[in-house]
């Protein structure tokens, strides 16, 4: 039989990684074996091999021939030598055929790995072709390497860590967020504990209720829903600033809808979210608006019914999991009774034109 080693960080396992094992799997017909390093004690925010490990059982559970070894880890060194992995597989494996898959950034490096001719020739060197990486010597040749060709995904793990890109397995980035792993854990710089609570509650209600749906790259419900409280400023000078500042035509709108503003100009400047309709849903998530998308309706009403408000709101639940317009106007009927029962101030444009849309 075929094995394929594939080491890494895995720090988390994102969509590259899965498409660049899919890519060998599909050329070299073997089974694929994800080998996690340890925690590197050279990158910020890394997180312990347990989450590694239950990330990657997550990202390649439906995927046949995919399997996680954990020599590395369980080795108990800090620095693990491929050369020392690769002879752990071929005592493991001594009747089966070993590969070892590296990235085209590791070609131009391989001559100075630790016993670089007896790794290639316990395994056979299989490099996954990057169309931005440019090989600068003859590597490839010299230690005999098997090209892998394939369509590349473009992800790293750092700016996974930070939510600057989504190539993530959903599941994968639910599970971060529930464990406030990486920048998670880092969001309480800009809103407390308990909002942050909130905001995980509804980053899971707005993901469940897209996937529910069908909605296209439900993995944008999830970041939106994170994130919709995020310009929930303890300042609130630096709230009034802002909008005064960049948000002048919404600056007579009441306090308490205007960190949805704020929050739209941290998502995009500090955390870099480009996507408009994740923008749009931060941006409108208080107060609503006329001809919200999907992902709007969505984040809107997560941010209202999420399970730990102090109601039940399992019927609006229901409402929104059997079709997003059709929930959504049931939420917006039954919040605008529960602020007109209080007495809440809702009498801005933006709430008026969304109600006088939508509950006509």
């Amino acid at each position: 039989m075929i094995k394929i080693i594939f080491g890494g960080s895995f720090d988390p396992i994102h969509n590259g990684h899965i498409n660049m094992a899919l890519n060998a799997q599909k050329s070299l017909k073997g089974d694929v074996l994800f080998v996690p390093a340890p925690i590197s004690v050279w990158k910020d925010n890394s997180v312990s091999a347990e989450h590694k490990i239950k990330m990657l059982e997550i990202a390649i559970k439906d995927i046949p021939g995919f399997y996680i070894d954990t020599y590395e880890i369980d080795s108990g060194n800090k620095t693990n030598y491929s050369i020392d992995t690769v002879r752990h597989f071929k005592n493991k494996f001594p009747n089966d055929e070993l590969y070892f898959l590296i990235g085209t950034d590791q070609v131009n490096k391989f001559h100075l790995w630790k016993d670089a001719d007896e790794l290639a020739k316990l395994a056979k060197i299989a490099y996954f072709v990057r169309p931005d990486v440019k090989i600068e010597n003859d590597n490839h040749q010299k230690f005999d390497m098997i090209k892998i060709e394939g369509p590349g995904i473009v992800a790293a793990s750092s700016d996974i860590r930070q939510l600057i890109n989504t190539e993530i397995n959903p599941e994968v980035l639910l599970y971060i967020i529930e464990h406030k792993l990486y920048v998670i854990s880092g969001l309480t710089k800009y809103i407390d504990e308990k909002r942050l609570n909130h905001s995980i509650e509804v980053a899971k209600l707005s993901y469940q209720i897209a996937k529910k749906n069908g909605v296209e790259k439900p993995i944008r419900a999830l970041i939106a829903g994170l994130l919709h409280d995020i310009g929930k400023a303890k300042d609130k000078l630096l709230l009034e600033k802002t909008i005064e500042e960049e948000f002048t035509e919404y600056k007579e709108l009441p306090l308490p809808v205007l960190h949805q503003f704020y929050g739209y100009k941290i998502a995009k400047k500090v955390f870099g979210i480009v996507d408009e309709t994740i923008l749009n849903a931060i941006k409108y998530h208080a107060t609503g608006n006329t001809n919200m998308d999907e992902l709007a309706m969505i984040v809107y009403a997560a941010d209202k019914i999420e399970p730990t408000r102090n109601f039940d709101s399992t019927d609006l639940i229901e409402a929104m999991m059997v079709g997003v317009e059709s929930g959504f106007k049931t939420v917006l009927k039954a919040n605008k009774e529960y602020l007109e029962q209080s007495n809440k101030d809702f009498n801005n444009a933006l709430t008026s034109n969304c109600f006088e849309q939508y509950l006509k």
